[in-house]
């Protein structure tokens, strides 16, 4: 039934809001687009124009250039007349010339005066009204004696060239040829069919006097205009003017080469354009208009016969609020068409159709179903019985309580249980033999559902079964909303006793080792940290607390020559032995692998810790019986104490470590207690080896570059890569306290490719910056010796880009006479590819002279101990020059490390040795500090060579 609402509001056809819509969107769609149109019409017009008057300046300043041109070749003329009667003529051969042949010049129109001077400036002839020229010009032209042109506007505007010419052939003398422009408006307007003027003005731009104007009857009223209604700057410019039929565009263009004021004009008729213009939108308009129409219509035909289906079917939904399903059917049948294809309006059909035919049967259905509610509820009496049994049949325990905590109904699990007969119940739920805490637990977690503050609650407790047997049950306890029932409380109890045992189990292996059943390392920290929570620094009751970290001597031999089940064995009857000494005064654990660890509590004093160190050494001086062998085995004890050695668990633990490993180094089977300055440089040493392992992933390396300078010109000729480690605590850390960690350890390949990597990106990016010189990278022995090193140097030249003639690898003598059968292979592949190659620090190794010969270097360094020698006039300086001599016999280069001051330099250039590393030229310096570095010594090398 339709509202009240809907009647009273007017009727409007969907068909006629489709055709407004339509028509709506297409019309504002076509003045969109007209509009677009012709501002892109005006935007294509404006750049004709200003393309057509770019031409027309470039065409004007190019016939006045070609005027000139003419005007020089017509004046070249007149020498040529003088010759005629004296083949050196003089002046008034010229002048004869000037007299007799220039009026006809005038009259055919290429000469509107000539002039002729002297070499003192004096005019000698005069022909024509034009003015002369400045005696500035005529002066230039006499110094020069190269022809000279000049564009001037007086009363009119003239060109003019001014040649030299010989008298006598003796004296230089000066002709002047002039001509008026009127000449190039002609060609102009001839030739591009433009009108074209030329216009002067005079004193405070208030005369504006026009000389030549094409079609001037008709173009003087539009200058006019021009004047009289816009302002003209100094410089010109592009007007438009609209008389009262025609719409022009002016232009006024400064005269170019003259001090005075003078203007082309250029007039462009634009009438016929913008007429086009408005007419184009005008058609664009119409055509659009017929369009709209024409699409109106045809959209009216298309929409006819869908909105007259949506009517009829409109018409006929309000019958199935009444029932009528058969005069909808009959309705729908009535208007629907046969076509080949079906569109939306059939689908609507049809699902109006299948709506009549499902309301039908559902109304059929509501009688079938109240039928069916009878048979229902029989069904759930039965399925009452059924819940009944089945929670008969659950393993669980299943019970209702009263508000009281009365038990209403158990199921017969919970009766077996609790050994309950099969009469009605008088039971508390409080009675029943809960362990412990249980009847506070549950008391509390009934009263938390009775009040609504939960819903449901689970937690865990333990009973006595019929039996007095312990059982582990978690509880969920649920409250029951049920009308006209004395339960309210619902809760189910699953026997968890065999999980809560396994917990158990999983717990203990948490906390102990497998293998000798002792406390682990987890548990001997949880008991360490409550130990030390108990102790109260600096109270007079305080005692110390001893940490024992006894390791074996020699337990991996055992492994590996007798077997794993032997080394178990003597593990599983040294912690008998320990357990024995410790048994009472402490608690035994074990960390791991072949470690124990001691906590013994409540100690007066430091002998007291060591009575029982020395008891546990003198357990082990017995030898182990295991599967027929007498295995003798020793321990090293470290001992840390509380509070002296330290006052938390973590370095407490740390300096028992380093204080067993002290044990070790003094020669093992002993204890040593914990030593401050000393157990801390080990444990320095320790740390920093694990912060170099993560310094490469951490980004905490840094390449400082040396420069290498010849000392003869001042150039940078190469640079020595240095390697800086920038601790995030301790700071700057030098090579000679981090490198040798990084041998030991096997660090130092990782290292050295990082740093041949990093050396060789950037020297090429100076090399590309055009800075050229050499990188110096120092390689070490595990470098050499590691069969990756030809590959690690080959893939970063090629990575990088860097020629292999700018790399220098820099080696120890000490190291490449240690292996030499190893090292002199891999060092004649390097240079066979290029590379040049470097000893470092020689003559302070074991040199052989017979291996240096055979050795493929380029360079020897000179050690800075020899160096710092000088002025001593002791061994060292024999040593250096021997160096210098050796180098060059060999036909090698020789660097000196380490110069600093000026005495040093000149003793080593006196010698011969002219590349310098070192203080006195500069520090090592950063990579955004080498290139200003290198591009201020190359400028002092260029002044050094002017």
């Amino acid at each position: 039934m339709m509202s009240d609402t809907a009647t009273t509001k007017r009727f409007l056809s969907l068909k006629w809001k489709v055709i407004w819509y339509l028509a709506l969107v297409l019309l504002s769609t076509q003045i969109i687009y007209a509009i677009y149109a012709y501002q892109q019409q005006l935007q294509n017009l404006e750049e004709v124009q200003d393309f057509s008057i770019q031409r027309d300046s470039a065409t004007l300043d190019g016939l006045i250039q070609n005027s000139f041109d003419r005007l020089l070749e017509v004046g070249e003329v007149i020498p040529l007349l003088a010759m005629v009667t004296n083949q050196q003529p003089d002046a008034d051969d010229y002048v004869r010339a000037i007299r007799e042949y220039l009026p006809d010049m005038m009259i055919s129109g290429a000469l509107d005066g000539a002039f002729l001077y002297d070499n003192r400036q004096r005019l000698l002839e005069r022909q024509g009204n034009l003015s002369a020229l400045s005696s500035k010009l005529i002066n230039e032209v006499l110094t020069t004696e190269t022809p000279q042109r000049q564009l001037h506007c007086g009363k009119t505007c003239v060109r003019s060239v001014a040649m030299p010419v010989l008298f006598g052939g003796q004296t230089t003398g000066v002709l002047v040829v002039s001509r008026e422009l009127r000449d190039i408006v002609l060609e102009f307007k001839t030739q591009y069919g433009r009108d074209i003027g030329l216009a002067m003005v005079g004193d405070g731009n208030k005369q504006f006097e026009l000389q030549y104007l094409t079609k001037r009857d008709d173009n003087l009223d539009v200058i006019n205009r021009l004047l009289g209604e816009q302002t003209v700057a100094d410089e010109g410019g592009v007007f438009a003017v609209q008389t009262d039929t025609r719409a022009y565009q002016v232009v006024l263009k400064r005269v170019a080469g003259v001090t005075q004021k003078a203007y082309w004009i250029l007039l462009y008729d634009r009438t016929e354009l913008h007429a086009k213009v408005r007419s184009d939108l005008f058609n664009h308009l119409m055509i659009a208009g017929f369009g709209l129409f024409f699409a109106g219509l045809v959209q009216l035909l298309v929409l006819r016969r869908p909105l007259r289906t949506l009517s009829r079917i409109a018409q006929l939904l309000p019958l199935l609020a009444s029932s009528s399903y058969r005069e909808v059917r009959l309705g729908l049948n009535q208007f629907r068409e046969s076509k080949f294809y079906s569109d939306e309006l059939d689908l609507l059909q049809d699902s109006t159709g299948d709506l009549t035919v499902q309301l039908e049967h559902l109304e059929a259905s509501l009688v079938q179903r109240a039928q069916n509610l009878q048979q229902r509820s029989e069904q759930l009496k039965a399925e009452r019985d059924f819940v009944t049994r089945l929670m008969d049949t659950a393993e669980t325990l299943i019970l209702t309580m009263s508000a009281e905590g009365r038990v209403v109904s158990i199921n017969r699990y919970g009766r077996q249980l609790f050994r309950l007969a099969d009469a009605p119940l008088d039971l508390s739920f409080l009675q029943l033999a809960h362990q412990a805490d249980g009847h506070e637990k549950h008391l509390q977690a009934m009263k938390l559902v009775l009040s609504g503050q939960k819903s449901k609650l689970q937690l865990e407790s333990s009973l006595l079964d019929g039996d007095g047997h312990q059982v582990h049950i978690s509880w969920l306890h649920s409250k029951l909303e049920l009308s006209n029932s004395e339960a309210v409380i619902l809760s189910i109890g699953m026997d968890i006793t065999e999980r809560t045992q396994a917990e158990q189990q999983v717990s203990w292996l948490a906390n102990h080792d497998v293998l000798t059943k002792l406390p682990n390392q987890v548990m001997f920290n949880a008991s360490l940290e409550q130990i030390l929570r108990l102790q109260q620094p600096g109270s007079p009751t305080a005692q110390r607390v001893g940490i024992l970290f006894c390791d074996f001597d020699g337990f991996k031999d055992v492994n590996d020559s007798l077997g794993h089940p032997v080394g178990d064995e003597l593990l599983q009857l040294a912690a008998k032995r320990i357990a024995n000494v410790v048994d009472g005064k402490g608690m035994l654990a074990r960390q791991g692998g072949d470690e124990f660890s001691v906590i013994l509590s409540s100690c007066e004093d430091f002998d007291q810790i060591a009575v029982v160190a020395d008891a546990i050494l003198e357990a082990f001086r017995h030898p182990f019986s295991i599967s027929g062998y007498e295995i003798f085995s020793s321990l090293s004890i470290g001992i840390a104490v509380y509070p002296d050695h330290g006052t938390d668990r973590i370095n407490l633990v740390k300096h028992a470590d380093v204080a067993m490993f002290e044990a070790k180094d003094r020669g093992k089977n002993q204890y040593c207690f914990f030593e401050g300055a000393k157990s801390n440089a080990r444990y320095e040493r320790f740390s920093l080896t694990n912060d170099l392992r993560k310094a490469l992933e951490r980004n905490e390396f840094r390449l400082v570059y040396q420069p290498q300078v010849d000392a003869r010109n001042g150039q940078v000729i190469g640079v020595e890569a240095l390697l800086r480690w920038q601790h995030p605590v301790h700071g700057m850390i030098p090579p000679d306290k981090f490198i040798p960690l990084a041998e030991e350890s096997g660090l130092i390949v990782d290292i050295g490719h990082w740093v041949l990597q990093e050396a060789c990106r950037r020297t090429q990016d100076w090399n590309q910056q055009g800075m050229h010189f050499q990188v110096g990278v120092n390689l070490a022995g595990q470098q050499i010796l590691h069969a990756s090193l030809l590959e690690s140097v080959e893939q970063v030249l090629n990575d990088t880009g860097l020629a292999p003639e700018l790399l220098d690898l820099e080696v120890t003598e000490n190291f490449l006479l240690r292996q030499p059968e190893v090292t002199l292979p891999k060092l004649r592949q390097l240079r066979e590819m290029g590379i040049r190659l470097s000893m470092d620090d020689f003559g302070t190794g074991y040199s052989s002279l017979s291996y240096l010969k055979k050795l493929p270097l380029n360079t020897l360094k000179i050690d800075k101990s020899f160096i710092n020698d000088i002025g001593d006039r002791g061994e060292g300086e024999t040593i250096i020059k021997a160096i210098i001599g050796l180098a060059q016999g060999l036909g090698m280069e020789c660097i000196a490390e380490g110069v600093e001051t000026p005495r040093q330099l000149t003793y080593l250039i006196n010698h011969g040795c002219y590349l310098i590393q070192g203080y006195y030229y500069s520090k090592p310096l950063s990579p955004d500090e080498l290139p200003d570095y290198v591009r201020q010594q190359m400028r002092q090398s260029l002044q050094l060579k002017k």
